[in-house]
């Protein structure tokens, strides 16, 4: 069974397709945006093909994209020259890409185990200005998930590994590297088990 690393490579392309005219993010997007002043410099940690990214920067922002599969980089690149995007994992030290206004990350967070989540925190934080702002999408409930994990494409089995995560634990655990929690944002239409906070931090 191949890897998250394999499983978002082998579906770069097709990701692409589906979310660059995909919209749901938007309203989310300029909200957060409009917490800055104008052109704030933005970090995408876990920007995948960069279609929000190419969202934040159509909003005014100086976007920067970090993530850990090669093939979604290369696409993230050809489509959004004015944004800078590195093969990065953010349970790595990210220092050389500098400081952020502002952190977004979006569906990441779920592909970490509880224990992991601290270092991941007190990344983000490391890379934040002082009293800054921090949106995270995750999926809401208790542990490992095979149904959202355990995928075939084209007769390929993966493991993606997907956790979920109930929100005072990652509040919790978000204080714990220094955060304060900030609000839980909402659409007029349910998306499941999704859930949206922000937070503030930076050092």
């Amino acid at each position: 069974m191949r890897s998250m690393t394999d499983y978002y490579d082998a579906t770069a392309n097709d990701t692409a397709d589906n979310w660059y005219s995909n919209e749901m993010m938007l309203p989310f997007l300029k909200r957060f945006v409009g917490l800055f002043n104008a052109q704030p410099r933005i970090l995408d940690a876990g920007c995948g093909t960069g279609c929000e990214s190419m969202r934040l920067a159509n909003l005014g922002a100086e976007v920067v994209g970090i993530d850990i599969s090669e093939e979604s980089i290369k696409i993230a690149r050809t489509k959004n020259p004015n944004c800078r995007f590195e093969l990065m994992n953010l349970k790595q030290s990210y220092d050389s890409i500098g400081v952020f206004d502002g952190i977004v990350s979006l569906g990441v967070v779920l592909h970490f185990e509880d224990c992991d989540l601290k270092l991941i925190f007190d990344n983000f934080y490391k890379s934040l200005k002082p009293e800054e702002f921090l949106f995270l999408a995750f999926v809401g409930g208790d542990g490992f998930c095979e149904r959202r994990s355990y995928l075939e494409v084209n007769d390929i089995k993966y493991n993606r590994a997907v956790y979920l995560h109930q929100p005072e634990q990652i509040i919790k655990t978000a204080q714990k590297s220094g955060f304060k929690y900030y609000d839980e944002w909402f659409l007029g239409e349910p998306l499941g088990q999704w859930k949206f906070l922000v937070f503030v931090g930076g050092q």
